[in-house]
């Protein structure tokens, strides 16, 4: 049977292409049941895991004992919440107690934490289930290496592409439909940029939204928790469940128009040529399918208006900064003291990190701050939200970002990182060679509300597609 789209209601399709709100709602109806879904997964995670390599830790029978626990809750009356009974991942540097953490590195490959993180705890007490550890980039900040003590995370697309990083297990058990949702972390874009590369949806908060207790930090002051999930509806879900709102009922409830009718959007001048050398800085491809994007969103009664904004080069460079010189406080005593238990990718980063200087940090985090009250001005005033591509470049194969490192292009993600100001990427169209491409749209501090609703809508715009793997 062909699975049809997770924005569509739930028919008789298999369990695993129902998205995370309509699993919740058959459930909450008692149509299907937490043993139902978990063994779904379960049979695909034995099935298919092989090749995406998105788990470095399953944990299906602590996961199947769970489930018959929230089955009996559930008949009893004891329902919990939209999460009550819904199989989820975590991003392997959330501590979880009794079962390892690794960090996808040599040098915790065998740690088991004697607690877990508050976000791990709440979801738990919310009655998700938890099908065990996605790979991660080591200490979610180096690249793939041949000394890695795991195998990377593939690509659902293409299994010869990587799937973003450094949430790259969770983007890809998302998109291969292992799970219904992964936690991660976003210090430069790792929760976007795998769910851009793996046509998700990753949502950034305003930082704080989710608890960061209890997960190994990189750069403590970007470092910010969230989900990666199928759909901006299923995104409302978890954050009505953690917060108590009423998010994912305001976007069902908002008619596209409503929602798109006279929203202001905002994007930057020099999107296309970096104006120090009048070089692309797009693929065409991607060029081209935002554009259609804002067609569709201008004829649903959007508009557009062209905004100066930071230079992307700039910011980049502020972001490495900062994020290379606390990372390095970080991970300093093991790079120098037991280099052997760092993956090569790692240790290169580390070595770079090593030369930057107090007054390199701080002069980057002045034009941090400088740019925050830029972007907050900017989203006070002339526009509601901010859009370009969630990515610049289409993913790249494992073997080009393990023979070149720093191959990786995530240079779109970098601003909001930077300012702190919640942004989310979701699906946007998939290129000739049928690998996603990606929208990212950023708004206000703590307006995730907003950010939902619009996200929600504008995936109505577009025709939904499954990677390969699953089609």
């Amino acid at each position: 049977m062909p699975l049809e789209s997770p924005l569509d209601s739930p028919s008789e399709a298999p369990l695993h292409a129902l998205s995370l709100a309509q699993a919740s709602a058959l459930i909450r109806q008692g149509q299907i049941t937490p043993v139902q879904l978990v063994q779904a997964y379960s049979d695909r995670i034995e099935a298919l895991d092989a090749q995406t390599h998105a788990f470095v830790t399953p944990t299906l029978a602590s996961a199947m004992q769970a489930a018959h626990q929230a089955t009996r809750e559930i008949r009893e009356g004891q329902y919990r919440g939209p999460l009550h009974g819904i199989p989820i991942a975590h991003k392997d540097v959330f501590l979880t107690q009794g079962e390892r953490t690794t960090a996808h590195s040599r040098h915790l490959q065998d740690w088991v934490p004697p607690i877990s993180s508050t976000l791990v705890t709440g979801l738990t007490r919310l009655g998700a289930i938890s099908l065990g550890k996605t790979a991660c980039h080591e200490f979610a900040f180096g690249s793939p290496a041949a000394d890695d003590p795991f195998p990377p995370a593939r690509n659902p697309w293409n299994l010869a592409h990587m799937p973003g990083s450094s949430s790259s297990g969770s983007g890809a058990a998302v998109a291969a439909s292992l799970c219904l949702a992964a936690t991660g972390t976003d210090t430069g874009g790792s929760i976007r940029h795998p769910a851009a590369a793996c046509g998700v949806v990753g949502m950034k908060p305003t930082r704080h939204a989710y608890p960061m207790s209890g997960v190994l930090a990189l750069a403590p002051t970007l470092d910010v928790a969230g989900f990666i999930t199928r759909t901006a509806l299923d995104q409302a879900v978890i954050w009505d469940a953690w917060h108590g709102t009423d998010v994912a009922a305001a976007c069902m409830a908002d008619a596209r128009s409503s929602a798109l009718k006279g929203l202001r959007i905002g994007v930057p001048a020099s999107l296309w040529k970096n104006p120090e050398n009048d070089q692309a800085t797009h693929d065409p491809q991607i060029q081209a399918c935002f554009e259609m994007a804002l067609d569709k969103l201008q004829s649903a009664g959007a508009r557009v208006l062209t905004l100066n904004l930071p230079p992307q080069q700039q910011v980049v460079h502020a972001a490495n900064t900062i994020i290379g010189y606390e990372a390095f406080q970080q991970l300093q005593p093991i790079w120098r003291d037991q280099p052997d238990h760092l993956g090569q990718g790692l240790r290169q980063k580390l070595t770079s990190a090593s030369t930057l200087s107090l007054n390199d940090y701080q002069a980057a985090r002045v034009l941090a701050d400088e740019w925050q009250a830029q972007v907050s001005a900017v989203l006070a005033g002339k526009v509601d939200v901010l859009m370009w591509p969630g990515r610049e470049a289409l993913p790249e194969t494992l073997q080009a970002l393990m023979d070149q490192p720093t191959a990786q292009r995530s240079a779109c993600n970098r601003l909001f990182s930077l300012t702190g100001h919640p942004a989310l990427t979701c699906p946007m169209g998939v290129s000739t060679q049928g690998l996603p491409m990606a929208l990212q749209i950023g708004s206000a501090m703590h307006s995730e509300r907003h950010l939902l609703k619009v996200a929600h809508a504008f995936e109505a715009l577009i025709a939904w597609q499954w990677p390969s793997l699953l089609a």
